[in-house]
């Protein structure tokens, strides 16, 4: 971490601005001691599930702690693919999504199915869920929900740090799985389009995108966030269109090396 007095959410609201906290996520293995005894346990406390999606939307916007086990899971994504139902090819559970993937070609679909990302079946008992304010642990992976220029802010802190482009690949569903599983594994950062059970259940705002910050480059992508802070950037763009604009004087500097006109004043 950059040496700042500032927390790391207090950084994402001052450079980016954000409406929520972020989501901080831990994959709980036999360790249920590092559960916050006023964690929500959703079956247990209040008798109904929550799909994985809506647990997020639950903690970024009324501040609370989630632990969510196999039994207050209501989606099927999840379960499939952090490790707590069998997933095997022609079984009756894989043939029932087989079919309703979407994917025209059959084989093409199970063979989407077979390769989406999944954790070890049974490693991961649950899995902790807190906005980044309040969580008691040590994230493995931290959810940060923002709009497209938000996400180009926290782009521009990542790349002042690696000095090279953030790759990425999209699907349009199982957003839980993605914006988690690969990231938690690979340690790259990622981002995410949310699907439609996001849109529709956890009622995600449709210009949103998740940026998956994995906890290998925690300290990177904060020192990023200081960075860009330090250099006065913060709060939202001021977008003006106007020609011949005032550019920054290494604009100038370049085109008139180049032969090009530069700024009358």
């Amino acid at each position: 971490m950059p040496e700042t007095n500032l927390s790391k959410q207090e950084l994402l609201y001052r450079y980016l601005d954000l409406r929520y906290p972020a989501v901080a996520i831990k994959l709980i293995e036999e360790d249920e001691f590092l559960v916050p005894e006023d964690a929500l346990r959703p079956m247990e406390h209040e008798h109904h599930h929550l799909a994985l999606c809506q647990a997020f939307a639950i903690s970024r916007r009324d501040g609370r702690t989630i632990y969510m086990r196999k039994q207050d899971h209501w989606c099927w994504s999840p379960l499939i693919t952090f490790g707590m139902v069998p997933w095997e090819r022609n079984t009756p559970g894989f043939n029932a999504v087989a079919e309703r993937i979407e994917i025209e070609d059959p084989e093409k679909g199970s063979a989407f199915l077979e390769n989406l990302p999944r954790l070890p079946m049974n490693k991961y008992r649950g899995m902790l869920i807190a906005p980044l304010d309040k969580a008691q642990f040590t994230p493995d992976v931290t959810l940060i929900y923002c709009k497209n220029h938000q996400l180009l802010k926290a782009l521009l802190a990542i790349k002042s740090q690696t000095g090279i482009p953030t790759e990425n690949s999209f699907t349009p569903l199982d957003s839980c799985t993605y914006s988690i599983i690969p990231p938690f594994l690979d340690g790259n950062y990622r981002i995410t389009v949310p699907d439609p059970g996001e849109l529709v259940r956890a009622v995600t705002p449709e210009d949103d995108m998740i940026l998956t910050i994995p906890y290998q480059r925690d300290e990177e992508f904060y020192r990023g966030v200081q960075y860009w802070i330090d250099l006065g950037a913060r709060g939202h763009f001021n977008p003006i269109v106007k020609e011949d604009f005032q550019r920054p004087a290494f604009y100038n500097f370049l085109f008139q090396e180049w032969g090009l006109n530069t700024d009358k004043e």
